[in-house]
């Protein structure tokens, strides 16, 4: 019985995902529809016209570290937009000319580190959603900046200044010191908690690094390779190689 409620449990987190996804592409459907059925705990991350700033990525790319990093060096609460990993926030957003900050991160590891985090994600799925994701904001790439997963997490203060640069906004650039980033992976561990309701860190979930989830990873990567993966693999390091292409020439335009 308990197999069974955990099948349809399964099934269920798989359909959401999936609506979600659907819906995602489009902000006309999708901002209006999680304002209505949405987690109200999260209504504050939609982007709406109030908004100071967009942070978002396709999953696992980096988002909560920059968030976090964001938050810890403004003298004042920012209104910022984010985590929804839909392309819909970054379309609003561009639309009305709100600064809006894309981070991105290699395929092969969003995806693995994806596929961990929700089990009932196949790796061809998972992969399919990453091309789209891309494909979906690269006509507006004129309205916002880019950021690599490992910029990020490497020195996440040249790519706020890289947003102020760009939008004419005067936020405060993250100093990136070892106690620095500790205390971005501290608010990180506290917000796992949070959204898992336990009281201590899930490791294949907390967004900072762990070594249970590159353990996860490794035995993930023979599956990754399969052949039945190929194309969707090659499709989706396409579309990052192509991302990356247009947002370098942008910056020596």
């Amino acid at each position: 019985m308990r197999m069974m409620v955990s099948g349809k449990q399964t099934a269920l987190r798989k359909l959401k995902y999936r609506i979600r996804q659907r819906l995602g592409l489009q902000p006309f459907l999708f901002l209006p529809t999680m304002r209505l059925v949405g987690n109200k705990r999260r209504h504050e991350f939609l982007v709406s016209p109030s908004t100071e700033l967009v942070i978002e990525g396709f999953p696992r790319s980096g988002n909560t570290f920059a968030v976090a990093a964001f938050m810890l060096s403004q003298p004042r609460p920012v209104r910022i937009a984010h985590h929804h990993h839909v392309p819909a926030q970054i379309v609003y957003a561009v639309r009305r000319g709100i600064p809006t900050l894309v981070v991105v991160r290699k395929p092969d590891d969003a995806v693995l580190s994806l596929v961990i985090r929700e089990p009932f994600v196949s790796i061809e799925e998972a992969l399919r959603d990453y091309r789209l994701f891309h494909e979906r904001i690269f006509p507006y790439a004129y309205g916002y900046v880019v950021a690599t997963f490992e910029e990020v997490t490497s020195d996440f203060g040249k790519v706020i200044l890289r947003v102020n640069e760009k939008f004419g906004t005067k936020f405060v650039p993250f100093v990136h010191t070892e106690e620095n980033v500790e205390r971005c992976f501290r608010l990180i561990e506290k917000w796992d908690m949070e959204d898992t309701g336990r009281s201590e860190v899930t490791e294949p979930t907390v967004a900072r690094p762990s070594e249970v989830r590159e353990r996860l990873k490794n035995e993930l990567r023979k599956l990754f390779h399969l052949e039945e993966n190929a194309a969707a693999l090659e499709e989706a390091r396409e579309t990052y190689r192509r991302f990356l292409e247009a947002a370098q020439s942008r910056c020596s335009a």
